[in-house]
């Protein structure tokens, strides 16, 4: 075989004589191209590429699909975007590993963190002494796969932690890898992976679910923490151990702890003794919850803690495992170390191994679910108020209203509202009233005798006739104004009174939901007043909603029929007055706007109440997005336009209490906005750019001779919607 060598300029020339035969070959005499050849096999597949992200990731879906450890732990996981693409950009992840130490002798199930780190008190506090916190792992090593995939090596070894704590790798527990993602234009995301590292199981291990993320996000709305990012209760509790103190207010910084003392602040007794409590943060940034107040009683656990949960499956350990800790947290002014003396009936505790003998269901003191029974609202399940017919309903008649109360517990007997205890208590323990207010396009209640637009409040304990199939029946002593139209409002609210303690008096106050129903005045048919918000929304944080006295309670129905845009607290304010001000609107929607944008208010929300109380508002702190309408509005009701029904909200009532007409009053939309937005800005953009008016009256909005053309911009169709300008998506 002969063998020939090509230098390249050879080869070159070789290769370019060739192919300008092949050429010529190819090509007809005409100078045009020749028949197409036959299609050649396809050659071998090429390199794939991970789909490329065609627009800025807005969520991130993380998928940790194993965690090694040998000696520094090697975390395998990928993310995708909102589109299922790959996400090749992270950026400065940060991760946190966590070991489960099972109870024993009484102490609750703990989480304790592999990685920790000293803080120094820096006289910021009162404390004085170096403590120890759980941290996260963040300088170890990232490869980026580029498809999506990553691996991530911790720069931990935590096999061998000694300092400064001391903690044993253990892999037969369970443990928990979570991941933080934020920061650097990349969506928040908390990934949580929870697993036994001696054979990889993920089922069948020891938990601690507690509480879920989702309960409290029905109170803070997205719960960001540490900047923001931190989202999850699940990766909270990897850090948030029982040994991670902060050095500079010697508080413990355990979960159960922090977040029971936060939750109580106000009414903590350590608090109401004069003392406050505070965290110190980042850059010693101070946190105070001495002002914080739960907008529910504090002793609705369940609230946080829903063993019916399937996600929170350990919830029930509230109940079943007590501790020093968790109920120390609370009861604070409470040391257990000193027994009777330190203010613990049940004798000196120097940890946890006796709890039960006591708090338990058939122990000396009963279940820790009695204990915290709230027993006014176990006993509102004895009541149910009914409203059977209205009649006389008709422009100057006297309704006549028949209802009952009844037992749901007891087959829906009837009560004796007229003979039995429970309504005829001394001193105001036994309370129902029976009110009317018209009409329901928007409440103004003309006529009704009362000062400052209140219903018609009847008395039917004192004025009921007994109908004998227990049912009884009350008349108005107010005529329905000739002038008035449309379709009126009658409820039933008060309180019953029980006795709790046994003593044989009937004093304690029984918070039962009101009722609402609608009757005819001209329409053919009642007409019900629109809904803006529900119940069921406001109870997400106030769980049951118990105003004035436990007189009017989980109705918004019920609220508006007083609060309504004639409304002020004139008749309640005895001057001077803590504001300057002759009077305050209490229309439902500046009063609610404006109690939970306090924070934001630039001048104090101050309402004067019964017996001419006051009620500064000013410490008020809404824990969810004060920007999302939707937290308590329901079918886009926040959105413009409004209802043309909407009327202004009285500003000052004029000479008389009882005349709308001399009415001073701000337009309906001003009205909404301006109950957050309070600044003298935005009042002049309200002016100047929608039309609105801070000092007119109803009949003037009423003939349009005041105009508000907010809509133009704000609404659906604008340039900014409401929507948009609050930022709800």
């Amino acid at each position: 075989m002969n063998t020939h060598t090509y230098s390249f300029s050879q080869f070159s020339k070789h290769f370019i004589f060739s192919l300008l035969i092949l050429l010529t070959l190819s090509c007809g005499q005409d100078g045009q191209d020749g028949a197409q050849g036959p299609m050649g096999e396809p050659g071998p597949p090429g390199p794939t590429t991970p789909p490329i992200n065609t627009e800025p990731a807005t969520s991130l879906t993380v998928t940790i699909t194993g965690v090694e450890i040998n000696s520094a732990p090697v975390v395998h996981f990928s993310i995708s975007d909102q589109n299922d693409q790959a996400f090749t950009s992270l950026t400065a992840p940060r991760f946190s590993l966590a070991k489960l130490i099972p109870g024993a002798n009484g102490d609750s199930d703990a989480w304790q963190s592999y990685i920790n780190r000293t803080e120094d008190a820096d006289g910021n506090g009162p404390g004085t002494e170096t403590k120890i916190q759980a941290t996260q792992d963040r300088n170890g090593t990232l490869v980026n796969h580029n498809d999506g995939s990553y691996t991530y090596t911790f720069a931990n070894n935590i096999t061998e932690i000694t300092t400064p704590l001391p903690v044993n790798y253990q892999p037969e527990l369970t443990h928990r890898l979570a991941i933080q993602i934020s920061g650097n234009d990349q969506p928040t995301t908390n990934s949580i992976y929870t697993w036994r590292p001696s054979d990889q199981a993920t089922t069948g291990i020891l938990t601690h679910d507690i509480v879920k993320t989702e309960s409290c996000n029905s109170c803070h709305d997205g719960l960001a923490m540490h900047g923001g990012g931190r989202i999850n209760t699940q990766l909270c509790v990897t850090c948030h151990n029982p040994g991670s103190t902060d050095a500079n207010s010697n508080n413990s910084l355990d979960f159960k702890v922090m977040i029971h003392k936060i939750h109580r602040g106000k009414f903590l007794p350590s608090v109401l003794a004069g003392n406050e409590y505070a965290i110190w943060g980042y850059r010693d940034s101070k946190h105070d919850y001495s002002e914080v107040s739960l907008p529910m009683n504090i002793r609705h656990c369940s609230k946080c803690h829903d063993s019916e949960d399937p996600v929170t499956v350990d919830a029930i350990k509230w109940q079943t495992t007590p501790t020093i800790a968790a109920c120390g947290s609370c009861h604070d002014d409470v040391d257990f170390a000193l027994g009777k003396d330190g203010g613990h009936p049940g004798g000196v505790m120097d940890d946890n191994s006796e709890c039960t003998v006591c708090h338990r269901a058939g122990g000396f003191v009963g279940s820790i679910a009695d204990s915290h029974k709230i027993d006014t609202l176990v006993a509102s399940k004895n009541f149910k108020f009914n409203i059977l017919s209205v009649t006389r309903t008709r422009a100057n008649d006297m309704p006549q209203v028949t209802f009952s109360i009844t037992n749901p517990q007891n087959n829906n007997e009837s009560y004796d509202i007229l003979n039995d205890n429970e309504f005829t208590a001394a001193n105001r323990a036994s309370r129902i009233a029976i009110d009317l207010a018209w009409n329901t396009n928007e409440y103004s209640n003309e006529g009704s005798g009362s000062p400052v637009s209140n219903a018609v409040s009847l008395n039917p304990l004192a004025n009921a006739f007994d109908n004998g199939d227990g049912s009884f029946t009350v008349t108005s002593n107010v005529a329905i104004p000739d002038n008035q139209m449309g379709s009126g409002a009658v409820a039933v609210e008060g309180h019953p009174a029980v006795d709790l303690d046994g003593d044989g008096v009937y004093s304690d106050r029984v918070p039962v939901k009101s009722e609402v129903a609608y009757f005819s005045i001209t329409d053919d048919e009642a007409v019900a007043r629109r809904q803006i918000v529900a119940i069921e929304k406001c109870q997400a944080c106030h769980v049951n909603l118990s105003m004035h006295g436990a007189n009017r309670n989980d109705n918004t129905e019920l609220c508006v029929m007083c609060h309504n845009p004639s409304a002020t607290d004139i008749s309640k304010r005895n001057p001077p007055s803590a504001d300057g001000l002759k009077e305050r609107s209490i229309d439902f929607k500046r009063l609610i706007h404006s109690i939970h944008a306090s924070e934001m208010r630039t001048s104090p929300f101050i309402v004067y109440g019964f017996g001419g109380s006051e009620h500064n508002f000013s410490h008020v702190t809404y824990p969810g997005k004060l920007n999302n309408c939707e937290t308590c509005h329901i079918n886009n009701s926040y959105q413009l336009p409004l209802a043309v029904t909407v009327q202004g909200s009285t500003i000052d009532t004029g000479a008389s209490l009882t005349d709308r007409e001399d009415d001073l009053k701000i337009t309906p939309t001003a009205a909404v906005c301006s109950s957050c937005h309070d600044d003298y800005l935005s009042k002049a953009h309200m002016e100047q750019n929608g039309g609105a008016s801070f000092a007119t009256s109803q009949s003037a909005i009423d003939n349009h001779d005041v105009v508000e053309t907010c809509t133009f911009c704000h609404g659906p169709d604008g340039i900014k919607p409401v929507k948009t300008a609050h930022g709800i998506e």
